[in-house]
C-alpha cells in the first residue's frame, strides 16, 4: 500500500548515544538494557546513528536498501510510496515473508499491504538491527528470510527546530519539532507536512504526519508511550506497457492511462509500555498497542472501489533474565503474545467482516559458554482462529532456531546458525475465491564471519532456504495456492565499513543470490523479481567543518518480471543510479541539497509479465531530480 513520507527532522532527539564507527553484530536476546554484541550467531547488521546520517537518504526505505541482502523496491518513486522490502529473495512475496517490528512490536500486519515505514520519523531512529534467516522463535510468524527490528531513541533532551523543503515535480514540505527532559522524565513532538504533484501524471501526493514519545525512568522501572498519526492521498498512475506494437515506457513514461485512480488512507498507532526490574538480573516487560488503519481504494479505471478498515490490538508481555550455571552465562526471555484483528472490507466485488487472533508462547536462551563460544536456542509455538467467513478456521505452527558463534583472537568470528519459520497466509491471501491455504513451513541455514581491525568492520552472509507449501500467487489459476514443491533460496552477501581517516567513511555492500523452483511444472525456473546481484557503495566525507558530502551508488541485477513463473519472457533490466547530497552548516542553520539518480536513467523496480497479451507492464521511477531543504535547530 501507498506510505507517508519519513519525518527528516533532523536532530529530532539530542539523547546521548555512542554511536558505533562500524556496522556490528548485536544479540537481542535477554535483558533488554544488556548490549551482547557480536554473540549472536547470525550475519546480523546494525545500521546505527552514524551510518544513517552518512547516507543520502529521505526515507526509511532508502536506508534499508543500502544494506546487502535485502532489496528495497519502490512503484512510484515518491517518498517511499507503494515501496516493499524482501530479505533473503523472495521477490514478490518478500513483504510476507520478511517480519518488520518497531521496538520488537509487529508492523508487519494481516493484509498484503507493506508496513507503513514512512510514518516513523528517520532522526528518531537509533539504530536498526537486520537479522537474515532469523528471528522466527523470538517475534514469529512470517520471519522466514529474517527480522527487521527498527529501534528508536531512549532519552530525549531539550532540543528544537524547523525545517522547510522544495523540490523537483513542485514538491513543498514543512516540519517542527521539539525535545524535551528533565530529571527522569523525557518526551518528543514532531510534525511535518508534504505537497508533491510526483513524478508522473496522476501521482500526486499530499501527506501529513505526527510523531510523538513521552518516556519516565523510575526508580526500578520505565514507562513509556509512543503514538503516532498519519493522513495520506496518493494518485495511483499503474504502469507503462511495452507490447509488441507499443513501448509507452520509453515512449511516455510519465504518463498514465488511469488519470483517476488514487488512494486515501490514514492511521493512527498507540504504543503504552512498562519494564519493571523484578531483580538485579531479571525485569518483566508489559507492551500493548491499539492500531487502525482506514484505506480506501478508488480505481476508477476498473470499475473498483474498496473501503477497509484494520483494527489491531496487542498484548506482550515478556519475562527476561540472566542466569549462571557453571561458567556459562544464560541471558534468557519468556513471552507470550496475543494479537487480535479485526478486518472488515467492502468492495465492488462484495464484503468480508473477519476476524482472527493470534497467540503464541515462546522461549530463547543465548548462553555465553566461554568468553569466546555462544550458543543459541529458542522455540515457539503458535496458534491462529480466523473466524467470519463460515466455520472458524483453526491453524498452528512451531518455530525453532538456534546456532553457535566462536570469536578467535583478533576480533574474527565465525557463526553457523538454522531456523524453522512458519507463515500463515493473510486475510487478502484468504480469499472465498482461493483454494485453502495451508501454513508454509521453511528450513533457513546461515553460515559466515564477521571481522574487524582498526579502520573496518565487515560482515560476510551465506545463506540457503528450503520453503514448503510456499505461498504466492499463481497466474496461471489467477489464485493464491500452496505450491506442490519446494523453492531454494540461496546466496551470499557482503557488508563493509571503512573508517580511512577521521573524515571519510566508506561503506561497500554486495550480494550474489538465486532463488528456483525445486520441482513441478516450473522446476529449475527462477522465482520472479529476484535480481542474480546488487551492490551499494557510499562514501560519507567532512570535505570542511562547515560542509559535508554524501554520495551513494545503487546497482540492481536482472530479474524475471512479476508472474513470469515460466520464465518465458525477456528480464527486467538491471540498472544503476547516483545520488549526491551536500549539507552546508553554520551554528544552528543548515543547507542540505542533493541530487538523485544523477546519471538521468529512466529504470524501474517492479514490472509484470502478462501471459495473455505477451506484454509487460513497467513502474518508472523518477528521472534526475533535486530536493532542497533549508532549517534551524536550537
Amino acid at each position: 500500500m501507498q506510505r507517508n513520507l519519513v519525518l527528516a527532522a533532523s536532530l529530532l532527539i539530542s539523547g546521548q548515544i555512542v554511536a558505533s564507527n562500524d556496522i556490528q553484530a548485536v544479540k537481542v536476546s535477554g535483558a533488554a538494557g544488556l548490549q551482547l554484541a557480536s554473540e549472536l550467531p547470525t550475519g546480523t547488521i546494525v545500521i546505527d546513528r552514524q551510518m544513517i546520517d552518512s547516507l543520502p537518504a529521505s526515507d526509511l526505505t532508502e536506508v534499508l536498501d543500502s544494506v546487502a541482502g535485502l532489496q528495497s523496491s519502490q512503484l512510484y518513486g515518491i517518498n517511499g510510496a507503494g515501496a516493499s522490502v524482501d530479505l533473503l529473495s523472495f521477490g514478490g512475496t518478500g513483504n510476507q515473508n520478511t517480519l518488520i517490528l518497531l521496538n520488537g512490536r509487529r508492523l508487519t500486519g494481516i493484509d498484503l499491504g507493506a508496513p507503513e515505514l514512512t510514518g516513523i520519523p528517520l532522526a528518531a531512529i537509533e539504530r536498526i538491527d537486520i537479522l537474515p534467516g532469523a528471528g522466527a522463535a523470538l517475534y514469529g510468524n512470517g520471519a522466514t528470510g529474517g527480522t527487521i527490528n527498527i529501534i528508536t531513541r531512549q532519552r530525549y533532551q531539550n532540543s528544537a527546530g524547523v525545517e522547510a523543503s522544495t523540490g523537483s515535480f513542485n514538491t513543498e514540505g514543512g516540519q517542527l519539532y521539539a525535545t524535551a527532559g528533565r530529571e527522569n522524565l523525557s518526551g518528543a513532538l514532531a510534525g511535518q507536512s508534504l505537497r508533491s504533484d510526483g513524478y508522473r501524471e496522476n501521482n500526486r501526493t499530499r501527506n501529513k504526519n505526527l510523531f510523538a514519545d513521552l518516556r519516565y525512568q523510575g526508580e526500578g522501572f520505565k514507562a513509556y508511550f509512543t503514538a503516532t498519526g498519519q493522513e495520506q492521498y496518493t494518485g495511483l498512475p499503474g504502469g507503462r506497457s511495452v507490447t509488441a506494437t507499443e513501448n509507452q515506457f520509453r515512449n511516455d513514461p510519465e504518463g498514465t492511462d488511469n488519470p483517476d485512480d488514487n488512494v486515501d488512507q490514514n492511521s493512527y498507532w498507540l504504543m503504552p509500555g512498562l519494564r519493571i526490574n523484578v531483580s538485579d538480573r531479571t525485569a518483566l516487560t508489559l507492551d500493548a498497542a491499539r492500531r487502525r488503519q482506514h484505506q480506501e481504494f478508488d480505481f476508477v479505471s476498473g470499475s473498483y472501489t474498496s473501503d477497509t478498515v484494520i483494527d489491531t490490538y496487542s498484548l506482550t508481555p515478556k519475562l527476561e533474565g540472566q542466569l549462571t550455571t557453571g561458567g556459562a552465562v544464560h541471558n534468557w526471555t519468556l513471552g507470550f503474545d496475543l494479537y487480535k484483528y479485526g478486518y472488515i472490507s467492502d468492495t465492488s466485488f462484495g464484503n468480508r467482516d473477519l476476524e482472527q487472533d493470534q497467540r503464541a508462547w515462546y522461549l530463547h536462551n543465548l548462553i555465553s559458554v566461554t568468553p569466546k563460544l555462544s550458543v543459541s536456542a529458542g522455540a515457539r509455538r503458535l496458534e491462529s482462529t480466523l473466524s467470519g467467513e463460515g466455520d472458524n478456521k483453526e491453524q498452528d505452527g512451531e518455530m525453532y532456531e538456534g546456532g553457535l558463534r566462536y570469536t578467535f583472537t583478533g576480533n574474527l568470528a565465525l557463526f553457523a546458525g538454522a531456523q524453522r519459520s512458519v507463515r500463515i497466509a493473510n486475510l487478502d491471501e484468504l480469499t472465498p475465491f482461493n483454494p485453502p491455504i495451508d501454513p508454509q513451513t521453511g528450513r533457513t541455514y546461515t553460515l559466515g564471519a564477521s571481522w574487524s581491525e582498526g579502520i573496518q568492520h565487515s560482515t560476510l552472509t551465506l545463506w540457503r532456504a528450503e520453503i514448503e507449501n510456499e505461498i504466492l500467487f499463481d497466474p496461471a489459476s489467477f489464485t493464491n495456492r500452496n505450491l506442490d514443491d519446494p523453492t531454494v533460496h540461496k546466496g551470499i552477501s557482503i557488508n563493509s565499513r571503512w573508517r580511512l581517516d577521521k573524515d571519510l567513511t566508506l561503506t561497500a555492500n554486495a550480494s550474489a543470490q538465486q532463488a528456483r523452483f525445486d520441482g513441478g511444472q516450473y522446476s529449475g525456473n527462477d522465482v520472479p523479481l529476484v535480481p542474480e546481484h546488487t551492490m551499494s557503495v557510499s562514501a560519507d566525507w567532512q570535505a570542511l567543518p562547515w560542509l559535508s558530502a554524501q554520495l551513494s551508488h545503487r546497482y540492481l541485477g536482472d530479474r524475471h518480471y512479476d508472474s513470469d513463473l515460466a520464465n518465458e519472457y525477456t528480464k527486467l533490466d538491471h540498472y544503476r543510479s547516483t545520488d549526491l547530497q551536500l549539507t552546508a552548516r553554520y551554528r544552528g542553520a543548515y543547507l542540505r541539497a542533493g541530487g538523485y539518480n544523477l546519471e538521468n536513467h529512466l529504470v524501474a523496480d517492479y514490472g509484470v509479465y502478462s501471459a495473455g497479451t505477451g506484454g509487460t507492464t513497467l513502474y518508472p521511477l523518477p528521472e534526475r531530480h533535486y530536493r532542497v531543504a533549508i532549517g534551524y535547530e536550537f
